[in-house]
């Protein structure tokens, strides 16, 4: 039994996977989403809870596009859609402010069911809705300026996952999902096998996926599939791939969002933010008006490679941790981190540091330099 699903597709919901582990409420939306002139079909949106004083709740719509060799017109055109998107859903905010409520003891699957399940014409909260393209391979680079002018963010993520190639994981997911129902139709994932009321909702999208692709499926049949999806990264056979996603986190340099991965637990860097926090406010001798800028503590990191990706507007920066003054969690610390050209956007690459946010006023400051043994890495 093959099931037509494109490798888009199973990007986008790898890229919903990975939001779900940076914070961020995402999912598949079960309806589309009405703006002011028409409805439009979004695959994914991450919302963030975490918002400061005086600023409203981030909506990041998502666009994603799989491991394929650059394409001018078709990229460029996936920009356009994005940001007609986002001014049709920006010109219906109400005029009267009806927020995302905080989640409190909510459950954040319910939250994104009562927000992007039920049927509406219009949106009606008061959101700041943000774009973001998650792109595999190469992109465009005349529609990356494109987006960047319009304030549509362009992320690069890792070309291999679990030390293989993406498309390596797309196969083996189509296998999987052609053996997800038994000739009997029942259903062999034992997570899915309990949702007694979801069962004829599965079967139907089995059934459309045997006939035609999963790029033609309604929004509702999309959003099961995402279920599916889920609870077969449980399955043994994709735990890898499932704890790299884990450990792919979102960062900022200077502003922009960025890929990392590294090596440990995410408890091991919790502890490690704590640590250092509690290190800073325990060397501080008294509290007096700021008039010199003080830099955060940070974690040293040496960069000991630099390689091209499949873009070449975005290089391999492969880290270790610094092993002197380090928290004991994170002393084996190492991965890489995905960086676009722009974002580093000197003659010679010198110190930078990145920003990687773990919870709600907490972050894990990094600062990468080159070994002290290595030659210097020139311009990329």
């Amino acid at each position: 039994m093959s099931l037509n699903i494109s490798g888009n597709k199973l990007f986008e919901y790898l890229v919903a996977y990975i939001l779900r582990n940076n914070g961020y409420i995402a999912g598949v939306p079960r309806r589309k989403l009405g703006g002011r002139g028409t409805q439009h079909e979004v695959g994914v949106i991450g919302i963030d809870l975490n918002n400061s004083p005086f600023c409203l709740n981030t909506v990041l719509l998502v666009a994603a596009r799989g491991p394929e060799p650059a394409n001018d017109i078709l990229d460029m055109q996936l920009v356009r859609n994005l940001k007609a998107t986002l001014l049709d859903l920006e010109q219906t905010l109400p005029s009267r402010r009806e927020l995302i409520r905080d989640l409190l003891d909510n459950n954040r699957g319910d939250l994104f069911h009562r927000i992007y399940g039920g049927k509406k014409i219009r949106e009606t909260l008061t959101v700041n809705y943000v774009g973001g393209i998650f792109v595999a391979g190469e992109f465009s680079c005349q529609a990356w300026e494109y987006a960047n002018a319009h304030g549509i963010y362009v992320v690069h993520l890792p070309d291999f996952f679990a030390g293989k190639p993406l498309g390596h994981w797309q196969q083996q997911i189509c296998l999987a999902m052609s053996k997800i129902m038994d000739n009997h139709g029942r259903f062999t994932l034992s997570g899915l096998a309990k949702k007694t009321k979801k069962l004829g909702d599965f079967q139907e999208v089995v059934t459309l996926l045997q006939k035609s692709s999963a790029c033609q499926l309604k929004p509702e049949h999309s959003h099961d599939l995402f279920t599916m999806f889920n609870e077969l990264l449980r399955t043994e056979e994709m735990i890898p791939l499932a704890r790299h996603m884990q450990r792919t986190a979102l960062a900022t340099i200077n502003g922009y969002p960025v890929v990392i991965d590294y090596n440990v637990g995410y408890k091991a860097l919790l502890d490690a933010a704590l640590t250092i926090y509690e290190r800073k406010i325990r060397t501080i001798k008294s509290v007096v008006p700021a008039t010199t800028y003080k830099p955060l503590d940070v974690v040293h990191l040496e960069i000991v490679s630099v390689n091209p990706t499949q873009d070449n507007q975005v290089h391999k920066f492969s880290y270790k941790v610094e092993k002197e003054n380090v928290p004991a969690g994170i002393q084996n610390l190492s991965g890489a981190v995905y960086i676009p050209n722009t974002v580093l956007d000197k003659r010679f690459m010198k110190k930078f540091r990145l920003k990687m946010p773990l919870k709600a006023g907490l972050s894990l400051v990094c600062e990468f330099s080159p070994q002290t043994d290595a030659e210097p890495i020139c311009a990329l």
